[in-house]
C-alpha cells in the first residue's frame, strides 16, 4: 500500500498553480517538488492569505518572525519570490533584497560549522573503501567508489547495470552503469543529476579491474541496483552505506579538504560533479574562510 497523498489546499487556486508551475520545471528533482511544495503550504499557514495578496514588506516580516534558523526563513522567501514572479509576474525587489541580506548570514554560519567540523581524513575514507572490497561487499564498494573518486551526488547514485549501449540509448533519461564487456570497462553515464541542464549529460570511462569486477558481480545479483526507485529516499539508502554514515555531502568536504591546495584537481572534482568551483571552495571546505 502506497503513502497516503496530502491532498491539502488541492483546490486552492494559487496552491494549483504553484504545483502546475513546479510540474512544468524538468530541472527540479522530485525531493525538490516535494520540499516546495511543503513549503509553499507552511508559508501560506503563516500568512493566513494568499502569497501573491501579501505585500513584500509583510511577508519578509512575517518569515523573519517566524523562525531563526535562516536557512528555513530563506526557503519560504524563494517560495515567495517564485509565486510572485513566476507565476503573477508581480515585483520581487524586496523579498530579493532580504534574501541578500540572509545570504551574508547563512554564509557565515557555514564557515563557522565547518570550522567546527571533525571529519575522518581521506586516508581513513580509503581504508573503509577498501575493507568494502576485500569484505566482497560490492554494492557498497561500487557507490563509494563513485563518490570518492567522482565526486558525485546522491542522485547520480539511482542507477541501472546494462551490457548494451542501445539501452542506454533508448531509456536517456535515466542514470546507467554500462558494462562494456568488449572493451572491458564501465561506461558512467549521468543523464538524471542535479545541474543536468547546466552541464548535461555526463559520461566517464571506468577501466579500474576492481570496479569492473563489483558491477559485473552486482550485475549478476539483480536485486543489487538501483538502490531505490523512490528518488526522495536515496540520501537515507546512500548514507547507510558510507563511512560511519556521515552521507555524500560530509564524504566530498573530507576530500575537498584533502585537496584544497591543489586547484588544478579542485577543478576536475568542480567539472567531474557538475559544481561551479566557487562552491565547492565555500560549501564544501570545512577550511574556508576569507
Amino acid at each position: 500500500m502506497g503513502r497516503k497523498q496530502n491532498v491539502e489546499m488541492a483546490d486552492d487556486p494559487e496552491y494549483t498553480m504553484f504545483t502546475d508551475y513546479l510540474e512544468e520545471e524538468n530541472r527540479l528533482s522530485y525531493a525538490t517538488k516535494k520540499s516546495y511544495r511543503t513549503s509553499y503550504r507552511k508559508l501560506r499557514g503563516l500568512l493566513g492569505k494568499n502569497i501573491a495578496d501579501t505585500a513584500q514588506d509583510t511577508t519578509s516580516k512575517a518569515i523573519m518572525a517566524s523562525t531563526d534558523n535562516i536557512n528555513s526563513a530563506q526557503a519560504l522567501i524563494n517560495i515567495a519570490i517564485i509565486v510572485r514572479e513566476k507565476i503573477k509576474k508581480m515585483p520581487i525587489d524586496e523579498l530579493v533584497e532580504q534574501r541578500t541580506t540572509n545570504k551574508g548570514e547563512v554564509t557565515e554560519h557555514l564557515k563557522q560549522a565547518n570550522l567546527f567540523t571533525e571529519l575522518p581524513s581521506l586516508e581513513e575514507l580509503d581504508h573503509f573503501i577498501e575493507t568494502l572490497w576485500k569484505k566482497g561487499m560490492y554494492r557498497d564498494y561500487i557507490c563509494n567508489y563513485l563518490i570518492r573518486h567522482h565526486y558525485v551526488r546522491n542522485q547520480d547514485l539511482i542507477f541501472d547495470i546494462c551490457e548494451t549501449k542501445r539501452e542506454t540509448l533508448d531509456d536517456p533519461d535515466k542514470n546507467w552503469l554500462w558494462l562494456d564487456r568488449k572493451k572491458m570497462c564501465v561506461h558512467y553515464i549521468r543523464n538524471t543529476y542535479k545541474t543536468a541542464k547546466t552541464y548535461g549529460q555526463k559520461t566517464v570511462k571506468i577501466d579500474n579491474e576492481r570496479f569492473l569486477r563489483a558491477v559485473k558481480v552486482c550485475n549478476r545479483q539483480m536485486y543489487c541496483f538501483p538502490l531505490t526507485t523512490e528518488p526522495d529516499k536515496i540520501g537515507y539508502w546512500v548514507q547507510k552505506l558510507t563511512l560511519n554514515q556521515l552521507g555524500e555531502g560530509a564524504m566530498l568536504k573530507i576530500i575537498i579538504n584533502h585537496y584544497r591546495g591543489d586547484i588544478q584537481r579542485l577543478k576536475e572534482i568542480s567539472m567531474s560533479r557538475g559544481t561551479n568551483l566557487e562552491v565547492l571552495l565555500t560549501s564544501y571546505n570545512i577550511t574556508y574562510s576569507d
